[in-house]
């Protein structure tokens, strides 16, 4: 997509006979242990991280451990099949470590947002963009939007009065279109546990639609808008129609438009979370103005300005345009049509289905693990999947795209450059210049005393907090997002969009002479 590029990240939910967090620290350990898919980062990169706790992958991403969970980012990707197929991968990569570590039966991996005890994980979104996410008009253009999106970005969620999330309370779900009882069930899984409208924080102090921290990993020229609203999506349809319709949105406010039609909501939260209860409702919410409007037709506001702007422009956006219109449009006349194409639609349709015979109807307690299968990484017991084989979900790439994208990176960003790197690196073996010893006892020393010559923090930020302490004994290299840093051989990558080739090569033929030195 033209001026785009964007990555998600994803915490994996771990199930069956062992530990959520046994399970994580074999997985994490065999990726990298193995070295068939990256290479192990020496230092802790956050607050109460130990050293060892995750690595960069050949494909360019991350993969590791964020409070127990498994995490995974992708690479950096130019367009929405790469990311499609780069989200795939951290899936592969999973599967191939629980076959490798004979753990087949014994844990699985789940791709959603809430474990239906009342907590929540999140699946983040980030968008290179060159205004900042912070000013006034930015935050007010993308709240509508974010708070709409849902109606086709939505996962779907089976929510009986029984497991209403902590975070917040659920208000009384409105009556549907016909005037029935509303189902038990929201179309955000992200929603219900929603309680603020923008934050600096992630999880402290309430739960945003939007997160304000603003780390470009690109310096001063770009901005990150990073997004922790949205749903961990198994359709591809869905992924694409959400990471091609944000980034048109990102695109419109990084220009600077502002909508000539009233969209500010009066309680972006409330609208959220109304929305998100009404799977058979006609989605109305308040404006700051006092009148109402559709979610659809909010939606067509933000619609009817890319196309006016972006029409024709490139493949993907042609493709989003498209169907961006016609989604809305059928969610408008008949949305179960859209059964096969939107997460939400197709779980309903299901669990409606399944109700329908069960002795309980809609509170059957099975529904919880209707729901769960759908999420699934694991094609064998994966209630997606068969659905997929069924031929009622329809793939946008091949299989062989994603496969692919295990160990290689995607073309058109710095992340080509990053995956090459971390390959040469693994294959000339740096990570046997690693002192785990040492590191361990040094950075306890470090905490305990304040060892300027060792490092100033108790996480190392980037290379020039190992670079300021004279550490390269102590952390042989560093690998980043915007550099990489190899006993003070300094590679910057500070444009996102850069594939920095020739830079990459001569690094990467380098390495050899630096391992052991």
């Amino acid at each position: 997509m033209e001026n785009a590029l964007f990555g998600t990240e994803t915490e994996y939910a771990a199930a069956g006979n062992m530990s959520p967090t046994e399970v994580a620290y074999r997985i994490k350990d065999g990726i990298f242990g193995s070295r068939k898919y990256g290479l192990i980062e020496p230092a802790p990169r956050e607050w109460g991280e130990s050293p060892g706790n995750g690595g960069f992958l050949f494909n360019g991403g991350r993969m590791y451990l964020d409070s127990g969970h498994l995490e995974y980012a992708t690479p950096e990707c130019r367009t929405l099949d790469d990311l499609i197929a780069a989200e795939h991968a951290g899936d592969r990569i999973l599967l191939s470590m629980i076959d490798e570590l004979q753990l087949k039966g014994e844990a699985f991996f789940i791709k959603n947002n809430t474990d239906h005890f009342g907590n929540t994980y999140g699946y983040h979104e980030n968008y290179c963009i060159r205004s900042s996410p912070r000013t006034r008009d930015f935050v007010e253009g993308i709240l509508p939007f974010l708070v709409t999106r849902q109606i086709f970005a939505g996962a779907g969620m089976y929510k009986p009065a029984s497991t209403r999330p902590r975070a917040s309370r659920l208000p009384a779900l409105p009556g549907t279109v016909d005037g029935s009882p509303p189902p038990p069930f929201q179309i955000s899984q992200r929603a219900p546990f929603t309680s603020v409208d923008v934050s600096h924080r992630v999880r402290f102090g309430g739960r945003p639609i939007l997160n304000l921290r603003d780390e470009s990993h690109a310096g001063r020229r770009y901005s990150r808008l990073h997004n922790i609203i949205g749903d961990a999506n198994r359709s591809e349809f869905a992924t694409k129609l959400k990471i091609g319709t944000m980034a048109l949105v990102a695109q419109l406010l990084d220009e600077g438009w502002t909508s000539e039609v009233e969209i500010e909501l009066e309680d972006p939260v409330a609208s959220l979370k109304k929305i998100s209860g009404e799977p058979t409702g006609t989605w109305m919410v308040k404006l700051a103005n006092g009148s109402e409007m559709s979610a659809i037709d909010i939606q067509r506001v933000y619609l009817h300005e890319a196309t006016r702007r972006y029409l024709g422009r490139d493949e993907d956006t042609i493709w989003v345009l498209r169907q961006w219109a016609s989604v809305l449009n059928t969610l408008e006349t008949d949305r179960f049509r859209l059964d096969g194409y939107l997460d939400w639609v197709t779980k309903f349709l299901q669990l409606k289905s399944f109700a329908a015979k069960a002795p309980r109807g809609w509170e059957e307690p099975a529904l919880i693990k209707l729901d769960l299968a759908y999420h699934h990484i694991d094609p064998s017991v994966s209630l997606f999947n068969l659905l997929q084989r069924q031929g009622k979900l329809q793939p946008i790439i091949a299989p062989e795209r994603a496969e692919a994208m295990m160990v290689n990176p995607p073309t058109g960003s710095r992340a080509n450059a990053r995956g090459r790197i971390v390959q040469a690196m693994s294959t000339a073996r740096a990570d046997s210049d690693i002192n785990w010893a040492l590191i361990s006892r040094r950075l306890g020393e470090r905490a305990s005393y304040g060892d300027e010559r060792t490092m100033v923090y108790e996480y190392v930020d980037d290379w020039v907090d190992v670079q300021r302490a004279d550490a390269w004994y102590l952390i042989p290299y560093i690998i980043d997002w915007g550099a990489i840093a190899y006993k003070n051989h300094i590679l910057e990558l500070g444009d996102p969009f850069s594939e920095y080739g020739a830079e990459a090569s001569g690094y990467s033929a380098t390495v050899p002479d630096w391992v052991g030195a």
